[in-house]
């Protein structure tokens, strides 16, 4: 039977990864064999759509071996797609010349990626810069790729496999192969190991048992004493339709009708376990920050039903308002406020999730394709995610896939 697979494994290894300094995973003499693995499991599997990521070694063979079969490929990749090159296709500009990626003997990493990319059937780039830890980048970027082929898959009812070139062991940073091997499988999705990268022998056991950090596609981490961390963040926007057709001596009723229920809302997510990290509220727009794909949901649907409710009543509108409610994630930085005792939150996701909402169609609410993959990712069944297809977004912030979210 057809099936979707999404695929996960080990790049290949930087000509310094070699002992006594480090532990060879995958050198590039592994290539051939890891090559036939690849392309036997998705004979088996019949696979005919694949999502992953696109870095050197692994990835990049299992894309070229799905376009043998002329099978669709989506690719996610967690920032911009030339930085992504330099750090994890090719050689970082500047790098310590031991750290270069080994090239293979049929062609470098970089023109193998550009003879791919346009047969690829989608690309999607979640950021357009990234921090100098990229771990929260990769392993949203691992979510989000996990998450659009979980979506694919309920979508067209085909079953959905994890396919992992994984070597078993816990991997030089955040965010890579483990990662996603432990999160499909708590979602109890399907997994086809394959053992070429895995240790044969005592030797290679003893060898391979503990890893150094660092070396993966992390480039930088001396300065991270002076960085502060990311964490994967739901963020949502909400604006009031026609609140600037208010008259001014409507405005104090606006307070008591729409900012009293709204805090009602706040305190009842807190008390139900949904309530945000971080919110602010400037005349009618308001902002909030969550942990979870799940939260954001429950409450931009109490949010949804505070104006449909009838709650909402304001005299002297002149004619009915309603909100437009927006939502993304991503990484963000969680850094202690200067200014005022509490957390606060900031990052390019924080002002992407302020584009979505001015598109948004009054009483709806709108999310990016980001959103929609890590709520699946999530394991989230109580909302289901409409596509809108390619909309333009305010402030001349390009096009983003949008969906509605239904619940």
């Amino acid at each position: 039977m057809a099936s979707i697979v999404v695929f996960t494994g080990h790049m290949m290894d930087k000509a310094g990864r070699v002992p006594p300094a480090y532990s060879p995973r995958f050198p590039p003499e592994k290539e051939p064999e890891c090559r036939a693995a690849i392309a036997a499991a998705l004979e088996r599997l019949d696979a005919r759509v694949g999502y992953s990521s696109a870095a050197c070694g692994a990835d990049i063979l299992f894309i070229e071996q799905m376009l043998a079969r002329g099978a669709d490929v989506h690719l996610v990749l967690p920032y911009a797609e030339e930085q992504f090159i330099e750090d994890c296709i090719e050689v970082p500009a500047g790098a310590d010349p031991v750290q270069h990626f080994r090239q293979p003997p049929g062609g470098g990493w970089r023109e193998r990626y550009a003879a791919m990319r346009p047969r690829v059937s989608s690309v999607l780039v979640l950021g357009d810069k990234r921090p100098r830890d990229n771990s929260s980048a990769s392993d949203c970027c691992n979510r989000v790729f996990l998450g659009m082929g979980l979506m694919h898959s309920r979508d067209e009812s085909l079953p959905l496999r994890l396919l992992t070139l994984w070597d078993g062991w816990s991997g030089d940073a955040p965010g890579g192969t483990r990662s996603l091997v432990k999160l499909a499988d708590s979602l109890g999705i399907p997994i086809e190991y394959l053992p070429q990268l895995r240790p044969r022998s005592v030797e290679e056991i003893l060898l391979t048992a503990s890893p150094p950090p660092g070396i993966g596609a992390a480039p930088r981490r001396a300065t991270l004493d002076r960085e502060p961390p990311q964490q994967i963040c739901a963020v949502l926007f909400a604006d009031v339709v026609s609140f600037s057709k208010l008259d001014e001596t409507a405005l104090p009723e606006f307070v008591t009708g729409y900012l009293h229920p709204l805090a009602g809302i706040i305190q009842t997510a807190r008390h139900g376990g949904y309530g945000p990290l971080d919110f602010n509220t400037w005349g009618d727009g308001l902002f909030c920050v969550f942990d979870s794909m799940l939260k954001a949901c429950r409450f931009a649907v109490a949010m949804r039903h505070l104006t449909a409710s009838g709650d909402w009543m304001i005299e002297g509108a002149g004619e009915s308002l309603s909100l437009r409610i927006a939502l993304h994630a991503g990484p963000v930085y969680r850094i202690p406020d200067p200014v005022l005792p509490k957390d606060t939150f900031v990052g390019t996701n924080i002002s992407l999730a302020a584009r979505i909402e001015p598109v948004t169609e009054p009483g709806e609410i709108y999310c990016s394709q980001a959103f929609a993959a890590l709520a699946a990712a999530e394991g989230i069944g109580d909302f289901a995610f409409e596509c809108l297809g390619e909309r333009l977004l305010a402030k001349d912030a390009g096009t983003m896939t949008l969906y509605r979210l239904v619940g």
